[in-house]
């Protein structure tokens, strides 16, 4: 969107129509870049699991844990299964329309915000692209991006520790 008012509008509709998959496509491009990460990550840990693991009980819970990543053929439709069925009916209320654009002073070139009736405000945000989108998530994804690294971390050392194993077991 090359406006924040259009940025809000897709928002608005994406949320209106109860669609995961718009809303992804409104988010700014942080946030759905972050999601292209998890995504990425949980694909990597998926495949390092099934390859390295012995079979058992903590393989088949590690493979269930990144299998929605793993198996969703992009990221924005792994948020649409694994986040927006329980957020839409959360934002509804911002998404009322009518909004005020309003910049965000100290950084009015990359951040805005609509401002709607009731006082409700929605973040906006420019990205790389200056393209604007949906902010409302970009700490969330920051955090979960964060967190799907440190999991694929554990699940390389994990991979390492049972190959060393069975390398031991076979001498």
């Amino acid at each position: 969107m090359k406006t924040p008012a259009e940025a809000y509008d897709k928002f608005s509709a994406a949320v209106k129509a109860q669609n995961g998959a718009a809303l992804f496509d409104a988010l700014d491009q942080q946030t759905r870049w972050d999601w292209m990460t998890i995504q990425k990550y949980h694909r990597e840990a998926y495949d390092i699991v099934l390859s390295n693991y012995p079979e058992g009980a903590e393989r088949e819970r590690e493979a269930h844990r990144f299998q929605g990543g793993a198996t969703a053929t992009s990221a924005r439709e792994l948020f649409s299964a694994e986040v927006a069925p329980h957020l839409l009916p959360t934002l509804v209320p911002l998404a009322q329309g009518n909004a005020k654009i309003e910049k965000v002073e100290g950084d009015a070139d990359n951040r805005a915000t609509a401002v709607l009736a009731s006082g409700a405000r929605v973040p906006l945000a420019r990205g790389e692209d200056g393209g604007w989108g949906y902010a409302g998530l970009a700490r969330d994804a920051e955090e979960l991006q964060t967190r799907a690294y440190h999991a694929l971390e554990v699940v390389r050392a994990s991979a390492a520790d049972y190959e060393r194993a069975a390398t031991r077991a076979t001498k």
